[in-house]
């Protein structure tokens, strides 16, 4: 991912809502709910979000199936590493 779109995705995923997130799942075949889908806003919005960094990532997604689903993390993980070209 060039720098540009980095900076783009970060900016995007620090201002996330709740309605942006769930149009955002049904555009990548993510089955999430709105309970689902508000609990991961909260989430993301503990810390100042940098997609590049694996380590926050990790920390986040620990959060996420701890407190949404395992399987809803396995999803973002895909859908992230899919951005990052991983």
């Amino acid at each position: 991912m060039n720098p540009i779109q980095l900076q783009l995705v970060n900016f995007k995923l620090n201002r996330i809502t709740t309605d942006e997130l769930l149009q955002l799942s049904g555009q990548y075949n993510l089955t999430l709910s709105r309970t689902d889908a508000e609990k991961i806003v909260q989430i993301l919005k503990q810390e100042n979000i940098d997609i590049s960094n694996k380590e926050q990532r990790k920390r986040i997604l620990i959060k996420i199936s701890r407190e949404v689903n395992p399987g809803v993390a396995s999803q973002v993980n895909k859908l992230i590493k899919s951005f990052l070209n991983e």
